[in-house]
């Protein structure tokens, strides 16, 4: 299974984030991809909340719009890859999909992201000045 979030699914993210909060001006998820660990790191507990908090809305909306709420895939490897929009370094490790996980588990997609169900996660990034994104590859294990 390959999942691409992208600036497309954010507009329509966007759409349907701002009906349900009319009096919201600012886009809940800026860019098509996840915030690196040195931004949300150090955040106060609040501050960090709230993020994680509009992360998992963003991914359960994302899962149910494709139709895979509820998959509960039990042993998978997956492969993140991110395409930033800039060319500058990006460390690799700093690119750990935490809040993308919480909301792949809250939407159903897997049970848990523990090593019982998540069994590899592989992280890489790229570079697409015109379509920064990342690709979530998911592989599901056979018994």
């Amino acid at each position: 299974m390959k999942l691409i979030l992208d600036n497309d699914v954010l507009s329509k993210y966007e759409q349907y984030y701002f009906e349900q909060h009319p009096r919201a001006h600012k886009k809940p998820i800026p860019k098509p991809y996840h915030p690196s660990i040195n931004e949300w790191f150090i955040k106060q507990r609040p501050e960090l909340n709230a993020l994680k908090q509009k992360w998992k809305d963003f991914i359960v909306w994302w899962i149910k719009d494709l139709g895979y709420e509820d998959k509960q895939l039990n042993k998978v490897k997956m492969t993140f890859t991110v395409y930033f929009d800039r060319n500058q370094s990006h460390d690799v490790d700093n690119q750990v999909p935490k809040f993308i996980l919480d909301g792949f588990v809250e939407a159903g997609l897997i049970p848990d992201d523990d090593e019982k169900h998540l069994t590899e996660l592989t992280l890489r990034t790229g570079y697409d000045k015109n379509n920064p994104r990342t690709e979530i590859l998911i592989d599901e294990q056979k018994e």
